[in-house]
C-alpha cells in the first residue's frame, strides 16, 4: 500500500525545511526526505561555517593591529598551538546552531521526516533507498518541492582529481593550516575564504580567468577590493588560467598557471577549488517524472512549477540565486501556489535581490550596478557616492575603507554597492527603498541616530536634497518668495 502525502519535500535544506514546515502549519500532509542531516549547505558547509571563521580571521588581524586603538601589537597564536582550534570552534557553533534545525522540531509541526535517496518512478511517485538500511520505501504525492540544493563544482583541469584539492565541504574541518594555499576562483567564497586564510597565517595565492575578482559586483568595489587584499598580502592573478596539476614527491601540489600568453608553475600545499556551483540533481531520475533540467538548473516558470505543474523547485536547484534567503523566499512562494493559488498564487519577484559578502570590509549589494544601469537606461542613469571617510563613526572605528554608491534612474534607486563597515547589515535601508519605490531623497525624510554607520544612507539622501534646492527652478522660486515676504 501506497504512503499519499499533500506534499513531498526532496531536500533538507533551507528551501525545503521552509516549505515542509509551512505546508504542516497550513495542516497539510507532509513528507520531507533528506539524504544526510537537515540545515542543508548553508549549515554545515556555507553561510554559517564560513561567517564562523572569517570572525575568528578578523581577531587575528585586530590583534595584529592593536597600536590602531592604543595597545600594543600582538601576534596572535592558535589555542594549544593548532589549527584546529579554529574548526573546532566553527564545528561547536554549528552543533549549536543544529538544534534549530532538529528532526523533532519539524516532527512536532506534522512532518514526516524520512532519511534516504529518493527517486522518481513517475510523475506522481517516488522510490526510497532509506539510509543505514538495505530497505525502500514507495511515496505517493499530490505535489511535490524540489529542493535537493548544489553542491562545488570541480573544474576540468587536468590532474586535479589525482592530485587532490578541497571545497567549502572540506575546509572547515582541516586541522592543519597550509601555509601555501592557492584558491581558484575569485569570486565570494573565494575571496572571503582567502582574505581569512591569509589572516591566520597562509600564503595565499588566488587564481582567477576574469579580468577581475568579484565579476558580479560594480568595477570599483573589485579594483578597491583587490588593492586591500594585496596589502594584506594575497597573491591575486587575474586573467589567469589552471590548465594543470601534479603532486610532487615531497607531497606539494603544483599548479601549471597560462597567462598573458606565458606559462609558469605555483607550488601549494593544498588547492581550494571556489569557482561556482552545480546543481545536485544526478540521483532523481528526473526523466521518469517528466521534469525538464539541464546541467544548471531544474527549470521553472515565474511560480517555480517545473515542466510538471504539481512539481515544484526551490533554492539553489533552480540557479536563481543561490543565497539562503532566496531559498526561503522561494519556498513561501512554492508554498502559496501549491496549496492556495486561487488566493495567493504569486510570481517571482527578482528586482529587488540583496545580498553581501563578508570580508573586510564588508560588500553589501542590491539591484543593479552602475554598468549595467547604463547599459539598461543609458544617460539617464545618475550615480551618487559618499565615501565611508566622511563618516563619523567610521572614523571613531578606524573602519574608513569603503563608499556607498547609489545608483538612480528618474530619481529612483535601481541599485545599491555598499563596501565598508558592516555593509551586510547597512544595504537593508537601500532595500526597502527600492522595494517601495522611493526617491533617492526619501533616503533623508528619517531621523538616524548621531553617530551611527546608518548616518552615511542619509548623506545620500542628503545629497539628492542640497541637489534639488539647488536647482534654477527652486532658486528663482525662492528669491521670488524672499522679495514678496521680505
Amino acid at each position: 500500500m501506497f504512503e499519499t502525502y499533500d506534499l513531498i519535500v526532496i531536500g533538507g535544506g533551507s528551501a525545503g525545511l521552509v516549505a515542509a514546515g509551512g505546508a504542516a502549519t497550513l495542516g497539510a500532509k507532509v513528507a520531507l526526505i533528506e539524504q544526510n542531516a537537515l540545515g542543508g549547505d548553508c549549515l554545515y558547509t556555507g553561510c554559517v561555517p564560513s561567517k564562523t571563521i572569517i570572525k575568528s580571521a578578523r581577531f587575528a588581524r585586530q590583534a595584529r593591529e592593536a597600536s590602531k586603538y592604543g595597545f600594543q601589537d600582538l601576534e596572535p597564536r592558535f589555542l594549544n598551538d593548532s589549527f584546529a582550534s579554529i574548526t573546532n570552534r566553527v564545528q561547536n557553533v554549528i552543533e549549536i546552531i543544529e538544534h534549530h534545525d532538529a528532526p523533532e522540531v519539524f516532527e512536532k509541526m506534522g512532518v514526516n521526516i524520512v532519511f534516504g535517496t529518493p527517486k522518481f518512478l513517475d510523475p506522481n511517485e517516488i522510490e526510497v533507498s532509506l539510509k543505514n538500511s538495505n530497505q525502500k520505501r514507495v511515496m505517493r504525492a499530490k505535489r511535490f518541492c524540489i529542493s535537493t540544493g548544489s553542491r562545488p563544482l570541480v573544474p576540468p583541469i587536468e590532474g586535479l582529481r589525482e592530485t587532490g584539492f578541497i571545497t567549502n565541504e572540506e575546509v572547515f574541518h582541516l586541522k592543519e593550516l597550509p601555509q601555501r594555499l592557492i584558491i581558484l576562483g575569485a569570486g565570494a567564497i573565494g575571496i572571503e575564504l582567502g582574505q581569512s586564510f591569509a589572516r591566520f597565517g597562509s600564503r595565499v595565492t588566488i587564481i582567477e580567468s576574469a579580468d577581475r575578482i568579484l565579476i558580479k559586483e560594480d568595477a570599483e568595489v573589485s579594483a578597491l577590493m583587490e588593492k586591500l587584499l594585496q596589502a594584506e598580502g594575497l597573491e591575486i592573478l587575474t586573467t589567469a588560467k589552471a590548465v594543470k596539476v601534479h603532486k610532487l614527491v615531497n607531497s606539494a601540489k603544483v599548479v601549471t598557471v597560462e597567462s598573458g600568453g606565458k606559462t609558469y608553475e605555483i607550488e601549494a600545499d593544498e588547492i581550494l577549488a571556489a569557482v561556482g556551483r552545480q546543481p545536485n540533481i544526478e540521483s532523481l531520475d528526473l526523466q521518469k517524472a517528466g521534469v525538464e533540467y539541464d546541467e544548471k538548473r531544474i527549470k521553472t516558470n515565474a511560480y517555480l512549477q517545473t515542466s510538471q505543474k504539481h512539481i515544484f523547485a526551490a533554492g539553489d536547484v533552480t540557479a536563481h540565486f543561490q543565497f539562503t534567503h532566496i531559498a526561503d523566499y522561494e519556498a513561501q512562494i512554492v508554498i502559496k501556489n501549491a496549496f492556495v493559488p486561487f488566493l495567493f498564487k504569486k510570481k517571482t519577484d527578482f528586482r529587488v535581490v540583496p545580498w553581501a559578502t563578508f570580508t573586510e570590509p564588508e560588500i553589501g549589494r542590491v539591484g543593479l550596478t552602475e554598468a549595467e544601469a547604463k547599459e539598461k537606461f543609458g544617460n539617464a542613469v545618475k550615480i551618487y557616492k559618499v565615501n565611508f571617510t566622511e563618516n563619523d563613526r567610521a572614523q571613531t572605528e578606524g573602519s574608513t575603507d569603503g563608499f556607498a554608491k547609489i545608483v538612480t534612474n528618474k530619481n529612483r534607486i535601481v541599485g545599491a554597492t555598499l563596501v565598508g563597515e558592516h555593509a551586510g547589515e547597512l544595504i537593508h535601508e537601500f532595500v526597502w527603498a527600492m522595494k517601495e519605490n522611493l526617491k533617492v531623497s526619501d533616503l533623508n525624510k528619517i531621523i538616524r541616530v548621531y553617530p551611527t554607520l546608518a548616518k552615511i544612507t542619509q548623506a545620500i539622501g542628503t545629497e539628492a536634497t542640497l541637489e534639488t534646492l539647488r536647482s534654477p527652478f527652486v532658486q528663482k522660486w525662492f528669491r521670488r518668495y524672499l522679495r514678496i515676504w521680505s
